[in-house]
């Protein structure tokens, strides 16, 4: 599945009126009137090749130091602290100590990431910030029936199912999940693992499991949309056994599709679970065992009525972009009449 964040956001921004562009060049700089809006400086970073990798990064660096001598206000969503798989680390140094000292101002998708993002890059605690919180997958994820799903994934009507979905990487801990219900005696318990995994180690310690237990279904591929609402639709829980986290879009993709999510606790899970309503997030500490599994599948089985998004419409969270927008405008036209006193 592709991220559709960028495209939900976009669309969103358009519905209230805002001319969104790719960055190409000097685009967005007619009129001088515009925000350069980038979300993750750090993704040339796991391009195959070197030379890709310093091409694309020092790109963006050019074009962002452009715009700031044009007087455009540059916005940073901080959705990372640092790029997933670590890659690159000299690289990475060298754009985290560059990159907080672009920006204009930057926005936090919770409140507890404004104390990380100002810890891990010290520059930020001098710009302006906003908290404005991850959309919801409304727009995007669809619920097929439950017994259709079922079908389409091989998994017994009458089973209990557990699924984890998004791509699968070693700091989200499926190996974790595999294991635990690998070790649960409960024969009517099933998992699936639905999403792409590039690392090879990680697959095979995967694969080497769930071959071992005919319970464990394994999806290790680029899923369709289509897929995804299968898999979610076909859950009784989503489990996200992430070994760290500052962002992620995969709750809420789970919560817009109406299924209860078992994360670890953590301050940005904390902060969510008390937004969403009782019995939607459910957190636990310490490690992921079957017992933890089969107390939270019996605490969802008189689970009613839907998690409150509200705060996470696409319409208030494009809403929230604007008027960040526009602050950083009125700042900029400020300090340009400044200038020319």
């Amino acid at each position: 599945m592709v991220n559709p964040y960028l495209s939900m956001l976009t669309a969103a921004l358009r519905e209230q009126g805002v001319d969104v562009q790719a960055l190409h060049g000097r685009s967005g700089a007619a009129g001088g009137r515009g925000i350069v809006h980038v979300h993750w400086p750090e993704l040339n970073l796991h391009s195959g090749k070197l030379r890709w990798a310093l091409w694309g990064t020092g790109k963006l660096i050019v074009q962002v130091v452009a715009a700031r001598r044009r007087g455009l206000p540059v916005v940073w969503t901080v959705h990372n602290l640092q790029a997933h798989d670590g890659s690159r680390p000299v690289l990475q140094r060298i754009l985290w100590a560059a990159w907080p000292r672009l920006v204009t101002g930057w926005l936090s998708l919770s409140r507890n990431g404004v104390d990380r993002a100002q810890d891990a890059f010290r520059p930020l605690r001098r710009r302006p910030s906003r908290v404005v919180p991850h959309g919801d997958y409304a727009p995007v994820v669809h619920a097929p029936d439950r017994a259709v799903a079922r079908g389409r994934l091989g998994l017994p009507l009458e089973s209990r199912v557990l699924a984890l979905v998004g791509r699968i990487r070693p700091y989200k801990g499926a190996e974790a999940l595999v294991e635990a219900v690998a070790a649960s005696p409960s024969e009517d318990l099933r998992l699936v693992v639905g999403g792409a995994c590039d690392d090879a180690p990680l697959r095979a310690a995967l694969e080497r499991t769930a071959a071992a237990d005919p319970r464990v279904r394994l999806l290790l591929e680029t899923l369709h949309q289509e897929q995804v609402d299968d898999v979610l639709a076909a859950a009784d829980l989503v489990v996200l056994p992430f070994r760290s986290v500052f962002n992620s879009g995969s709750v809420l993709l789970c919560l817009t599709a109406g299924r209860p999510v078992l994360a670890p606790r953590t301050p940005v899970f904390d902060e969510l679970a008390a937004e969403v309503g009782a019995g939607w997030l459910h957190l636990y500490d310490g490690d992921l065992t079957p017992e933890v599994l089969e107390r939270v599948l019996a605490e969802t089985t008189t689970l009613t009525g839907e998690p409150d998004l509200r705060r996470h419409r696409w319409e208030n969270v494009a809403a929230e972009h604007l008027a960040f927008y526009e602050r950083l405008l009125r700042r900029s036209t400020a300090r340009a009449g400044e200038g020319r006193r």
